[in-house]
Parts: C-alpha cells; structure tokens; sequence
C-alpha cells in the first residue's frame, strides 16, 4: 500500500512538472514565478537524495557575520559544460518560507544567466558565475539547494539537490 501512495505522489509531481515546464519562445517558464517558487521550496523539501559536489559545475557555501545574524553565500562558478538558464534556489532547514525569501537566482528576474566554459560576457548573461545570499541568526546551519540549467537549443533540463552543513568559522 505504501508503494501504490508513493507511487501517486511521484506520478502527481511528474504531471506538476510537466504542467509548470510549458515553454515560451525565448525558453522560458511561462509560469508565475511566485508559484515556481512555491514549486521548487516543495521540490527540495520532498527530495530524499542530496550530493555534496557536482560533476558539471564548483558549488560552495560560506557564511559571514553581521550586525544581527550571519550572511550564507552558495557560489556556483566554474561551469564543465554549457550551462543555460541557471537557476539556483536554497532553503535553510527548519525555516517557514511563506514570510521569509529563499536566497535564490534566475526565479525571478527576467534575466536569464548561462555559465558557459571560458566564456563571460555580462551584458549577454554569460557569467562567470552566480552568486546567492541569505540572512540567517545562526551561527550554524543546514542548507539545501536545487541547482536546475538546460542545454543550448532548451530541448534539456538537468537537476541538481545539494546539502550543506555550513557554520561561522569566526576570527
């Protein structure tokens, strides 16, 4: 029984998924970015495998102290392949994200960020890297982020699920 309820909710997030992903003709989700948030926030949250590293790109996590908390950095930088369309999103464990902002990238700005090997070039969204931030109070914390690109023509999407365990290192 619990395999035939399993199964439903994996065939139900299938069909979200295909629902969600309908493409416009710059490649872009068509849907609200409010509702993709929600999305992926419950995407991480049901996810019961993560990685520590990737094999197409670095990923790091660092975190500062501030007046009043600690800032998380995630890094993703050094692509290994063509990555379109990046989108990042990270969510601190035990944080209600209805009232609170994920630390996020490529939700929702217009913009587009692709990480290509050896290329940079801003003005066209080619970055050497993507850079996203929170706001924590505490000193340590666990992370878990999605990591999601397409290949060049969009015909692709490839996922990613990371957790870090990150702590204020101090001075």
């Amino acid at each position: 029984m619990q395999w035939n309820s399993r199964f439903l909710r994996i065939l139900s997030v299938f069909f979200l998924l295909i629902s969600l992903c309908g493409c416009n003709d710059a490649g872009r989700e068509t849907a609200d970015p409010n509702e993709r948030y929600a999305f992926i926030i419950d995407m991480i949250r049901e996810q019961e495998v993560f990685s520590d590293r990737s094999d197409y790109f670095d990923i790091a996590v660092e975190m500062a102290k501030i007046d009043g908390g600690y800032r998380y950095y995630i890094t993703l930088d050094n692509p290994r392949i063509a990555m379109y369309d990046v989108e990042l999103l990270a969510i601190e464990d035990g944080v209600d994200y209805m009232n609170t902002m994920a630390a996020n990238v490529g939700i929702f700005e217009e913009r587009e960020y692709h990480l290509v090997p050896n290329q940079s070039n801003p003005n066209q969204n080619y970055m050497k890297g993507v850079v996203a931030s929170a706001v924590t109070s505490r000193p340590e914390t666990t992370l878990y982020i999605f990591v999601q690109f397409k290949n060049a023509d969009y015909s692709a999407v490839h996922s990613e699920y990371f957790r870090f365990d990150v702590a204020y290192q101090g001075e």
